[in-house]
This record gives structure tokens, C-alpha cells and sequence, in this order.
């Protein structure tokens, strides 16, 4: 879902309940541009005033979807086609905040308990107490950094814990002006998540930050000028209002390997922006340890969390390997301990980033992993391949049975919470740090792409690492054996028989895949140069599929409820 979209959609939501009306039914686009159409005298009025908004769920959910719009502008620009112009309150504005216009929306202070007004100062105090400005706004950001990730859980912890939301929300727009964008970004992301007061949609990655998703001279040329304005913080690339642009990233200005490098052959899989923003969600959500743990919503909660890390990489690794063979190329190899010391072939430059400044840093051809890193994640190795082998697993909350009991696997979530170092344990941290490591093998200045879950699939050796992550779980797995007919059997129940059908098809068990040249995502979240709803359509070339069904015929001799995998 686009950034447009989603502003739409808590819009009309907005207008609903200020004409006492109930929108019913939310299945399609063009029915939230239409209840907002209808309403929109309204927004021009004085319901979309702070009180207003930040009395409402949607009004509140507004303001912190607002805050992922223009990420490198100042907070008072304006945002939400031009009907939000947040300023803070002057006992926490920083010296360079212009003069709020009659139309903006000026925050309300920041209070305690006990009802006294927090100072600039003092949030810049609380601020400083949980990070000690160690991360500072150009700093990288990357979620498989355990100490970035507890700075987060800190912020969102103490953000969470104000007496109000409309003191949460100005300590928030400060906190902007002093972290990382990415940080910021995540930050805002956990905050939804948690609060049970606000909505849960959020638009997709890919419109939030283009700049991880589309090379940097595709957005310049296509977009806007690459001279100096993107020195600058505060500034950026000029955009067009509501411009529809096609492009082709298979363009050899954004190749990122030559057509003579093989790999080369996966770059519409690999590079797919939806690809990696679908990656990236993944973790956000069901890695987002920035909830209390005794919220219901904490991922920790969630059924098999851990399992599911091994299960959705299992699955993005398939698919590598079959796009490899339907292009001509082997199946991924691992990158684990044997390699580990080995030159690293090919190279990867991600050509992401504006100007003269890469957002990633490129890895040359024969980069190597420094010896004492490969000895550190072999020892994180080791310590896991122990106590499997002996059958056990050690956490805080005890000794974990790895056995199956069912037909089902009472050790692998824990397995994968581990493996991934998801939760701190004597195993280290193999998986996350192993993604860090990789992402410093060009050891110079910044971090390449494996370094954070927005963009590493792009890079060739994202998938010869997960092969070697999925060697350990399937390692683990081959003790147990094959499932027995006792293990899946499902007692008066029978399935005859299972195909597919795809829409183009005329017999079953046909899946057809096609170039989609039409595929589009929709980009308003970049530095656009003029205030209000500048957005742009990108068009790309994207892998697609016929649509196609599951077709299955069961006999049951009795009513029961079950669950099919497939």
C-alpha cells in the first residue's frame, strides 16, 4: 500500500466520524478516494486541528504516519498534501523553527505526572540517558545490531511511558532531529505497533524510503537534479507533482554487476524492490523485540516465531534457487566455515544513494572476512551444533527438549530464535552478527548491504549465507527423521486429490511466471522540492505470475476443523 493510500484511507476515516457517518466497507482503493473526495471541505477546516487529531484513533494514527512523509525535511514541512504543518510548542522548538502559519498545528507540551512542563532541555536529557548520543543521525542504522535494536526498545519504552499521547508525540518529533532516519523510521514503525490507541496500517517500505529500493541515479535523472542540493540535510531532490515515470532497471546505468558475471542473469529477483521490502517487513514485525515483553503483541508471543524465521528464509532461498535454474545457473552454494576464509567472488555495488554519497558501501571483487571475525562466528557455530547434538537447548527461561512430540517439532522455534539471535543466549549472536560481518568485508568507511534487512537480498551472497543457515536447521532436522503416518494422519479424514490451476491453463499442475512491465509503486516519501501531494508512479519490470487456485478434494467421515499446509 502506497504512502498516498494510506493517508487517504485515515482521512476518510477522519471524515467519518466528523459527519457521524460509519464507512463500512474498506476493500478497495478507489472507495477510500471517494470518501475522501466527498469530504474533502472538511479537512480544510478546524478538524484537522491538533486537538482534533490527537483526540481521535485515527486522527492519532494520522499524525504518526505523517511523521514517515519528506523523512529528510524539517518537521514543520508540510505533509499530507499540505494539511499537516506540525510545529512544537515553544519550550521545546529548536532555534531554527519558523513562525507557525494560522493553519499549522502546534503541539502541545511536554508534561509529568504531576503536571510541570518538561523544557527543551530536559527531553535532550532523557534523550541523552538512554543512548548517550553514541548514534548519531548519519550514523548506519541496521536492525541486526543487538545494541541499535535495544536503543530502540529504550526509546519506545520511554516514549510509551508519558502520561499522554500528546506528550509521547512532541518528544517524538524531537527525537528526529538527533537519530538516524532508519532509526527514526523504526522507531515510529514499533510505536504502531504497540499502542492499542491507533490504527495498525502503515504504508509500505518501498514508499517510505525509496532510496533503498531504486538506484540513485535512476531517482536523480528521472526526478530531479544531482547537483548540490542533497549536500544538505534539509534539502533534496526536486520532484514533479503527480508524475508517472517508466523505467528499466535493467538499464546499464543501474546495473550493479556486468552482463559477463553470471549472477547477473538473477538481477530481477534479487533487486526487486517488493522483494526486499516483503524481507524487511518480515523482521520488523516478527523480530520487533521494541515491545514490552508482557504485551500480548510482543513477537516473542507470537506461535512458533522462531520457527518462522527458519521457515520464510527456507522459502525465499527455494525460490532463489529455482529462478537460478530456470536462467541456467547451479543451485546456491553455501558461504559457512569453509569459505569463510576464502576470497569472496563476485563483487556486489548496490548503486543506491544520491550524488557523490552511497547510502551502501560497494564490496570488491576478492574482498576476504577478517580471521578473527571467521573464528567468532565458527565459536557461535560450535556452541549451537553442542547442544544440539546433545538435545537440548539452554535459554532464561530453562532447558528446551529438542524432540518431536505429535508430530510436532518442540525444539525448532527456540532453534530459530537462537540461530538468529532474536533472543540473547550463551549461542551468541551467529546470524545477525554473521549479516554485519559480511556487510564489513570491503573494510573500509560505511556498510554494504547484508547490513541491514531493507536491501540485503539484493546482494549475491545473501543467499550462499542463508544456504548456511539452513544447512544448521536442516542438520537438525535429519535427526528426527522422516514424519511417520502417525505423525500427519488425521484419524475419519482423507484427501483425495490436490492440483493447481493457473487462470491460462486448460489442464491442471500448469503455473505459468511472466515479466510484468507494468508493475508500479508509488513514491511520495522522498525530499520533494515543492510542499503538498508531489508523488510520482514509478513503472518497473517485475516477475509476476498468472493468477492461479488450490484445488482439493477431501473425504471426511466426521466434522472436525484442521489445518492444511501446503
Amino acid at each position: 500500500m502506497s504512502f498516498i493510500d494510506v493517508i487517504l484511507i485515515f482521512l476518510a476515516l477522519l471524515a467519518s466520524e466528523v459527519h457521524g457517518k460509519v464507512i463500512r466497507s474498506h476493500d478497495h482503493q478507489h472507495q477510500f478516494r471517494s470518501e475522501f473526495s466527498l469530504s474533502s471541505e472538511s479537512f480544510e477546516s478546524s478538524n484537522l486541528s491538533y486537538p482534533h487529531l490527537s483526540s481521535s484513533k485515527y486522527g492519532r494514527h494520522l499524525l504518526l504516519v505523517s511523521l514517515l512523509e519528506e523523512l529528510q525535511q524539517p518537521f514543520w514541512f508540510p505533509r499530507s498534501d499540505g494539511a499537516l504543518k506540525l510545529f512544537l510548542p515553544p519550550s521545546l522548538a529548536p532555534a531554527d523553527q519558523p513562525p507557525p502559519p494560522p493553519t499549522s498545528q502546534v503541539l502541545r507540551e511536554v508534561e509529568t505526572a504531576e503536571g510541570k512542563i518538561v523544557s527543551r532541555d530536559e527531553v535532550v536529557f532523557m534523550m541523552n540517558v538512554i543512548d548517550d548520543f553514541k548514534i548519531l543521525p548519519g550514523e548506519k542504522f541496521s536492525r541486526f545490531k543487538q545494541y541499535h535494536m535495544e536503543v530502540v526498545k529504550r526509546f519506545v519504552n520511554m516514549l510509551t511511558s508519558q502520561v499522554s499521547f500528546d506528550s509521547l508525540f512532541s518528544i517524538l518529533v524531537m527525537l528526529k532531529e538527533f537519530i538516524p532516519i532508519d532509526m527514526f523510521v523504526d522507531t515510529v514503525y514499533s510505536l504502531i505497533q504497540r499502542r492499542k490507541d491507533v490504527g495498525f496500517i502503515v504504508p509500505s517500505a518501498v514508499s517510505v524510503q525509496p532510496e533503498d529500493y531504486f538506484p540513485g541515479e535512476l531517482l536523480e535523472s528521472s526526478f530531479g537534479n544531482a547537483n548540490s542540493s542533497h549536500r544538505v540535510k534539509r534539502q533534496g531532490v526536486q520532484w514533479a507533482r503527480g508524475r508517472q515515470v517508466e523505467v528499466d532497471l535493467n538499464d546499464p546505468r543501474y546495473k550493479t554487476m556486468p552482463d559477463s558475471e553470471p549472477e547477473s542473469k538473477l538481477w530481477y529477483f534479487r533487486e526487486d524492490p517488493n522483494v526486499n521490502a516483503n524481507h524487511y517487513h518480515w523482521h520488523q514485525v516478527l523480530s520487533n523485540d521494541a515491545l514490552s515483553e508482557y504485551d500480548d503483541s510482543h513477537s516473542s508471543k507470537l506461535d512458533r516465531r522462531g520457527e518462522m524465521f527458519y521457515f520464510m528464509h527456507r522459502q525465499l532461498l527455494c525460490r532463489e534457487n529455482l529462478e537460478r535454474l530456470s536462467v541456467g545457473l547451479k543451485i546456491v552454494e553455501p558461504y559457512g566455515p569453509d569459505q569463510w576464509y576464502e576470497k569472496v567472488y563476485p563483487g556486489y555495488d548496490s548503486k543506491l544513494g544520491f550524488g557523490s554519497v552511497k547510502k551502501y558501501a560497494a564490496r570488491p571483487d576478492g574482498a576476504e572476512m577478517f580471521h578473527s571475525d571467521a573464528r567468532k562466528l565458527k565459536k557461535y557455530e560450535d556452541l549451537i551444533r553442542a547442544d544440539v547434538k546433545w538435545g537440548y537447548l539452554v535459554t532464561k527461561e530453562g532447558y528446551v527438549k529438542l524432540e518431536y512430540v505429535g508430530g510436532v517439532d518442540r525444539g525448532i522455534s527456540t532453534l530459530g530464535d537462537v540461530v538468529e539471535s532474536y533472543v540473547r543466549s550463551k549461542y551468541g549472536d551467529l546470524h545477525n552478527s554473521g549479516h554485519s560481518i559480511i556487510s564489513d568485508l570491503h573494510k573500509g568507511k560505511g556498510d554494504g548491504v547484508m547490513g541491514t534487512p531493507n536491501v540485503a537480498v539484493r546482494d549475491p551472497i545473501f543467499g550462499r549465507f542463508h544456504k548456511y543457515i539452513d544447512d544448521l536447521f536442516l542438520e537438525y532436522k535429519n535427526m528426527f527423521g522422516p514424519y511417520t503416518d502417525q505423525d500427519l494422519g488425521f484419524p475419519g479424514v482423507q484427501s483425495f486429490s490436490v492440483t493447481v490451476k493457473s487462470d491460462l491453463a486448460s489442464q491442471p499442475n500448469y503455473l505459468y511466471t511472466h515479466m510484468n512491465r507494468d508493475a508500479s509503486v508509488q513514491l511520495s516519501s522522498l525530499d520533494l522540492g515543492k510542499a503538498g501531494s508531489s508523488s510520482v508512479l514509478i513503472h518497473y519490470t517485475s516477475l509476476d505470475h498468472t493468477p492461479f487456485t488450490y484445488n482439493m478434494k477431501v473425504h471426511s467421515t466426521w466434522s472436525s476443523r484442521g489445518i492444511v499446509r501446503i
